[in-house]
């Protein structure tokens, strides 16, 4: 039976020069990872790179896994942050101006460091680092859930928080999709206004009565 690698850091920097030496660490993983991918990611390279011993790597980190998992745990944490702007930006929202930073916050978070997150994001389930973006989609959909029952008189939502769930995870999977495998799709025009589309089409958008009053009249 193969032992399963720890991905847990040994222990938690608390002075600042130990910070430091961590923050040295993460940032030497993410541009190796990004240069040569995970084949040529190793711990003594980091080490060598980051100029500092092993020893002192391996005080926080028992392997290159723990490396990359405390590096995603870093790109959530900064996607989480934005996550809190967009929440801001939603609460008073008009329906359409939502839609827009919605898909534009899809999109945003994929082109964010594009070539370090594409590298990592192949790496999740081998270093089983899944439930950290995980855990960052929960909040989201929240959040989301929060802004569609405030406009469900404009929507025809039956349940805010499965409608939020399915949405996040669809544009999820599609702006990883493209990250891999078509990354050009992420600056294209065309791509973000299919994403509003399938944004708008799934909230089942409802005409206004005056506005549909106002159509007839033309």
């Amino acid at each position: 039976m193969v032992k399963k690698q720890s991905i847990v850091s040994r222990k938690v920097p608390g002075q600042e020069r130990s910070k430091a030496l961590v923050e040295a660490l993460i940032r030497t993983t993410a541009r190796i990872l990004v240069q040569d991918g995970w084949h040529g990611l190793s711990t003594n390279r980091v080490a060598r790179e980051a100029g500092v011993s092993v020893g002192s790597l391996y005080q926080y980190f028992p392997n290159k896994d723990a490396l990359v998992h405390a590096l995603v745990v870093r790109l959530a944490e900064e996607m989480g942050d934005r996550l809190v702007e967009l929440g801001g930006t939603l609460a008073d929202a008009p329906l359409e101006e939502g839609i827009d930073a919605i898909v534009r916050a899809a999109l945003d978070a994929a082109r964010a460091d594009a070539p370090l997150f594409r590298a990592v994001l192949v790496e999740l389930p081998r270093i089983g680092a899944l439930e950290v973006f995980d855990r960052l989609n929960r909040r989201t959909a929240d959040a989301l859930a929060e802004w569609i029952s405030l406009r469900r008189h404009e929507l025809d939502v039956a349940d805010a928080s499965m409608t939020a769930h399915v949405l996040v995870t669809a544009l999820d999977a599609l702006t990883d999709h493209a990250l891999v495998f078509r990354p050009e799709l992420l600056e294209s025009a065309r791509f973000e206004r299919e994403l509003r589309k399938l944004v708008a089409g799934y909230l089942g958008v409802r005409v206004q009565p005056r506005a549909a009053s106002a159509s007839r009249k033309r």
